[in-house]
């Protein structure tokens, strides 16, 4: 079978999206199928007739790109962007309607506000949000990376039909023992959206914590906290420390939540997550509001009182990446 994929981005390196596609190409290619992408960026960009920040550029992938997929001969074409007319959808960000407020909140009140209330953006959103639904529309198949997103999608899109399928990590990469007595860990590459703010005023006002950073680029000072950058060797990343704290404004589904579990830590989350019932699962916990400073210390207070990496690996053993990868190849292709 000839599989299309049509995406915004196509460079495995851009964050975690692209290189779960790269990942499921790759599984794709070898159960024998034949892939073809179109992309915006990337090594497989595509020629675009409109600006490519032009914000219907959703019509060009719907107009040109999915035309495309389909004289190269695709039997199936799988879109992460909301194009009509595809036979799967799989919005790795999650429903429009539940992340863009959740991108807000994350902001300072008055650029939460301006940027709420600018007539511009809401009106780009309101037509992002009309493609979403005509996306999602059956027979299209939804595919949802969390139970999360799956209540999202019903909700905000009655009569949809969708399948939820996480995706997995890699057992034999991300492996325990922690560090017991190691610092508390975060990662991400958005500290604003993921919560980094809460979390370091948290450490400032509970002196026993000690955090580790490891990504994005925010280098300002701040107590007990040590800023890596770039880390290249994630799997000592995480065995270094004694608890991932992930207090996210929005994620469809965090993979550090699973790559923390596989490595035997506990994980403080917030409901905002797609994984945060397989912190919760794990023993550890997740907050409602990712300012709270209050509630955020006491859930990590409890949690590493709770830990226990026999637990949390047997959570993460149930996502194995290739497994996981293979239920949605027999999706797209069955």
């Amino acid at each position: 079978m000839r599989v299309g994929i049509l995406c915004e981005h196509s460079d495995p390196a851009r964050g975690g999206a692209e290189s779960y596609l790269a990942a499921l190409t790759e599984r794709l290619r070898l159960h024998g199928h034949d892939v073809i992408v179109a992309a915006r960026t990337g090594p497989h960009a595509r020629p675009m007739s409109n600006d490519p920040g032009h914000p219907d550029r959703v019509l060009v992938y719907r107009d040109e790109f999915l035309p495309w997929l389909r004289d190269e001969g695709a039997d199936v074409v799988l879109t992460t962007a909301p194009v009509e007319g595809c036979e799967f959808f799989q919005p790795h960000n999650g429903a429009l309607a539940v992340s863009v407020p959740s991108h807000y909140s994350s902001l300072p009140w008055g650029a939460r506000h301006f940027r709420g209330w600018n007539p511009a953006r809401r009106a780009h959103f309101v037509r992002l949000e009309a493609h979403e639904a005509a996306a999602a529309r059956a027979p299209t198949t939804v595919l949802a990376v969390s139970p999360r997103v799956e209540r999202d999608f019903l909700e905000h899109y009655p009569g949809s039909r969708v399948l939820v399928l996480r995706p997995g990590v890699d057992l034999d990469m991300f492996q325990p023992p922690p560090n017991p007595n190691g610092p508390l860990l975060f990662v991400s590459g958005n500290f604003r959206l993921k919560g980094l703010g809460p979390l370091l005023r948290t450490v400032r006002r509970n002196p026993p914590l000690r955090l580790t950073i490891a990504g994005g680029k925010w280098r300002r000072p701040a107590p007990r906290a040590e800023f890596l950058g770039r880390v290249e060797d994630m799997p000592a990343f995480y065995r270094s420390g004694s608890l991932l704290v992930h207090p996210t404004f929005y994620d469809s589904a965090a993979g550090v939540v699973l790559e923390a579990l596989a490595s035997g830590l506990p994980v403080v989350s917030s409901v905002h997550d797609g994984n945060s019932d397989l912190a919760v699962e794990a023993g550890g916990a997740a907050i409602q509001d990712p300012r709270d400073t209050e509630a955020l210390a006491h859930a990590i207070e409890q949690a590493l009182a709770a830990a226990d990496p026999e637990r949390s690996r047997a959570v993460a053993e149930r996502y194995p990446a290739a497994a996981m990868l293979d239920r949605v190849v027999e999706t797209l292709t069955g």
